[in-house]
């Protein structure tokens, strides 16, 4: 009766100590993939950094201001997508500068509705590493902005800037040759 005693509360315990290990090892799992699911913000390319920095300046020359802005790791061939909330005709300066360790860089657009707008390859990043892009939405939306990479089976640093025109401008109106006062700062009035 005695060994049967025994034997019984080692069977308990090495069973409590199994599902523990188990439930323990899923926990870390689950939270390893769903790490691996978001793309990590905040990776260290000094090359990188440096180029973007040097391109954000020229535009804010310009008067543009930085409406988002981030260094995000990325696993190479995976998609990175970036949510952006943009007006209608506002003037948006997309810049995307990736590895030159990099065989292939792609930026991608689309719209609300989930319809491309456009595509943007490089295919010899040694070359030149940098997608610039203007654009000026027709419509007030969430555009959808898909970053990718391809350098073999590493994950990759990049770097992706949004920049604006200061406040909430509206689109510029034409000229007109009429009568009534024009309030468009660029409008020049016709000579009498």
């Amino acid at each position: 009766m005695l060994l049967f005693l025994y034997l019984r509360f080692t069977n308990h315990f090495n069973m409590r100590k199994i599902a523990l290990s188990l439930s323990l090892l899923c926990c870390i799992l689950s939270y390893t993939v769903h790490a691996q699911d978001q793309p990590q913000l905040g990776c260290d390319d000094k090359a990188v950094r440096l180029q973007a920095e040097q391109i954000k300046r020229g535009f804010m020359s310009q008067g543009l201001t930085v409406y988002k802005d981030a260094m995000i790791t990325m696993e190479s061939r995976q998609p990175t997508p970036i949510g952006i909330q943009m007006m209608k005709g506002k003037l948006y300066q997309f810049i995307y500068v990736g590895s030159k360790e990099s065989r292939k860089i792609v930026m991608e657009m689309y719209d609300g509705q989930d319809t491309k707008l456009d595509e943007r390859i490089i295919k010899d990043p040694i070359n030149s590493n940098v997608i610039v892009y203007s654009f000026v939405p027709d419509k007030t939306d969430m555009y959808l902005i898909v970053l990718s990479q391809v350098k073999g089976s590493k994950s990759v640093c990049g770097n992706f800037t949004v920049m604006e025109t200061p406040g909430n401008s509206q689109p510029t109106k034409p000229a007109t040759n009429d009568k009534k006062p024009n309030t468009n700062p660029r409008y020049i009035p016709p000579k009498q």
